[in-house]
């Protein structure tokens, strides 16, 4: 899913006309603290590098919920996602499969009424003017013109290249189009910025401006889509290799939380896969240095350098192999450490701060830079005072603890990996997590700095009470539970017979239980956990972490009713310990799949001898078959094909099916005595049983 960029350059007031700062938030998409550091500036990011001679590196920047859309929320508001309610990045479309159910997305943002009231409205009341260039919030198709933006120019969707743009440029409620295929995301976002600029100037130097920039580097791009590199860029560092530490493709992982104990260690080929990942991360961030070159010089033509504030941050960072995990949304600092950096007048040289920040924290500090009314609603802490002389404020003392929440599954190397919702207590130097699965996890940063060993299980037992209890007076929900169902999640669908119902709770008390209403739609019979009878009866879901803030639940007994007929519903309901319960009861309708689809290969024939490696077949499923789980073994050398390569350990791979379920799989490469093994896999995740096989010859 995006980082932030955040550059913000307040002078000391030459222009005697204007008597407030300007300010230019830039935000990257995804960019870690460790991409952005001083070393990595000083090699590849020439014009980026201003920020670490010119201003002041705040160390210990972290994001509050690390995930592009609750996260870009909580930026323009100032609060947690918790206060928010923005908890992921969308409940519907892609995103649903992750989300758990809760929250998200501009549709969500614009529903609650955020898009009037948010930082851009309070600059503007403050007599800014406002503009906004490059990516607002995570799934923003709602075709919606914040009002306290005087200048909305969005980029949208995952594309460097043709990318889906709604500006009020030319129409004032907005107008969308599509760019041209050749046209590269960075540089024409960067045209606009100087546009807004010279347009401004032109209309009123006297006005000081609000600039909100938010470029996708190095967000990775949807596949297939053109890439994320400007062409010129496009060979630029072919030996850049990922930094190492004990996080990457961390060895021992016994100690980490039951939901991701159980991913693989990286091969060989994934460990190539994140070089180049980070090779093409650096290669965005190129334009995006290029970027703040040409804006930069922008504020030197008009005079503008020594009354504008300048900040660099990210709206989340990113895992690329730490902790066996590619991407972002837990509780590591791989995932939760933005780079921060700030420019402006009286702000000392290539200073440094540790103090404990968080994004949150950017709202009331730009608020208070431009004399903006912010509200009381904002749960972040201004740091106007850091800015000039952080040596004045003690580092262990400046704030005790900010909560870094995520509510979404990861999906990872190996697949979605559920119960990875989590809440942490990150503190000066430590960090108190507790995943929904009961996992609990503490490191001491100063002695473990890579979260490699989790010492949770030596912390005194009243220590251990102490980090709970904080973490539940800062995480408060107010309301009653809140409970989600996660699966199934999509309406009519057909559900496995061995795939659970899923979903989660969460209350700021702690859940003790979640009860189930199950009905059968054709006599409106209610299962209670054997059979089906007519009164109505609840059954108990299982939870993973009991009297906690956040668990998730599943049900096994998935009732039984006439095979892929009775349409069935599912309620759910979540309790405190105190009684209270869910009132929103969320429902889902769904039909348990008991069949097993099938496939059958029409060429080649058994024994036959064929010229090249070229299989066809068919397969059927009253649902519709996903995909062909195909094994291919040479039985001279006993090795598998993989899809790639033949290895010796028995694996399969994916092959796509069409429409009518036919499927086709050729590859010139094999050769010898083969094997082909076909299963069938449908929507909901029945494997055919047995598979297919048959032997032949390619010579």
């Amino acid at each position: 899913m995006a980082c932030w960029l955040v550059l913000a350059v307040v002078a000391a007031g030459e222009l005697a006309a204007q008597s407030k700062p300007n300010i230019i938030l830039i935000n990257l998409d995804d960019a870690d603290g460790e991409l952005l550091s001083p070393d990595n500036l000083t090699v590849y990011f020439p014009n980026l590098r201003r920020f670490a001679d010119e201003g002041i590196r705040f160390t210990n920047f972290h994001v509050t919920t690390p995930l592009c859309g609750p996260s870009r929320a909580s930026l323009l508001r100032g609060q947690y996602a918790h206060t928010t309610g923005i908890r992921t990045n969308g409940s519907s479309g892609p995103f649903a499969s992750l989300s758990n159910g809760f929250n998200g997305g501009m549709a969500a943002y614009g529903s609650m009424g955020y898009h009037e009231n948010d930082i851009s409205s309070w600059m503007k009341a403050a007599g800014y003017r406002t503009m906004m260039v490059g990516k607002f919030l995570h799934s923003n198709s709602v075709d919606i013109v914040p009002s306290g933006w005087d200048d909305f120019h969005a980029s949208r969707g995952s594309k460097y290249f043709g990318t889906w743009r709604f500006t009020n440029r030319f129409q004032p409620q907005g107008q969308g189009y599509a760019n041209p295929a050749n046209v590269y995301r960075t540089a024409q976002e960067s045209l606009e910025v100087l546009e807004l600029i010279d347009e401004h100037m032109a209309r009123d130097n006297n006005q000081p401006f609000f600039l909100y920039c938010a470029p996708f580097a190095p967000h990775l791009p949807t596949p297939n889509t053109g890439g994320m590199v400007d062409p010129k860029y496009q060979q630029w560092w072919p030996n850049a290799l990922m930094p190492l530490s004990a996080a990457v493709n961390e060895w021992d992982f016994t100690d980490k939380s039951t939901a991701i104990r159980h991913i693989p260690a990286l091969t060989i080929g994934q460990s190539n896969t994140i070089n180049q990942i980070y090779r093409d991360r650096l290669r965005s961030v190129r334009s995006v240095d290029d970027m703040f070159a040409a804006l930069y010089a922008r504020l030197f033509q008009y005079g503008l350098q020594n009354n504008t504030w300048i900040f660099l941050t990210s709206d989340n960072g990113f895992a690329n192999g730490h902790h066996r995990l590619i991407g972002k949304a837990d509780c590591f600092d791989q995932s939760t450490h933005v780079p921060t950096y700030v420019i402006g007048p009286g702000v000392a040289a290539g200073s440094q701060s540790n103090h404990l920040l968080a994004h949150i924290d950017l709202a009331p500090t730009i608020g208070q830079l431009a004399g903006a009314n912010v509200p009381a609603l904002v749960d972040g802490k201004s740091f106007v005072p850091l800015l000039y002389q952080p040596q004045n404020f003690d580092q262990r003392t400046w704030r005790d603890a900010i909560v870094i929440e995520n509510w979404e599954s990861r999906n990872s190397y190996g697949g979605v990996r559920y119960n990875t919702a989590s809440v942490a207590l990150r503190m000066y130097d430590s960090v108190y997590s507790e995943w929904a699965d009961g996992s609990q996890e503490f490191y001491d940063l100063a002695n473990d700095p890579h979260q490699v060993n989790n010492a949770y299980q030596w912390l005194p037992d009243e220590e251990k009470q102490l980090l709970a209890g904080y973490m539940r007076s800062l995480w408060s929900v107010p309301g009653p539970p809140e409970t989600t169902i996660t699966e199934p999640y999509d309406p009519n669908v057909l559900v496995n017979k061995k795939l659970p119902l899923r979903g989660m709770a969460e209350d700021d008390s702690g859940v003790s239980r979640v009860r189930l209403a199950i009905v059968r739609f054709s006599d409106w019979h209610y299962w209670n956990g054997v059979d089906w009878q007519p009164a109505r009866v609840l059954v108990n879901a299982e939870l993973t972490n009991p009297g906690q803030q956040l668990t998730t639940w599943s049900y096994s007994a998935i009732p039984r009713g006439q095979p892929n007929n009775d349409m069935i519903g599912l309620w759910a309901r979540a309790y405190d310990d105190s009684g209270n319960f869910d009132r929103s009861l969320p429902v889902a309708v769904f039909r348990v799949d008991w069949q097993r689809p099938e496939s059958w290969i029409v060429s080649p024939q058994p024994n036959q001898i064929v010229s090249r490696f070229a299989a066809q077949g068919g397969s059927f499923d009253e649902g519709g078959v996903s995909f062909i789980r195909m094994v291919v073994r040479n039985t001279d050398t006993g090795q598998y094909f993989d899809g790639v390569q033949w290895v010796d350990d028995w694996t399969w791979f994916y092959n796509g099916t069409n429409y009518d379920g036919s499927w086709s799989y050729a590859n010139d490469d094999l050769q010898g005595n083969l094997m082909l093994s076909t299963r069938a896999v449908d929507m909901s995740g029945n494997v055919q049983k047995p598979p297919t096989i048959i032997y032949f010859r390619v010579q």
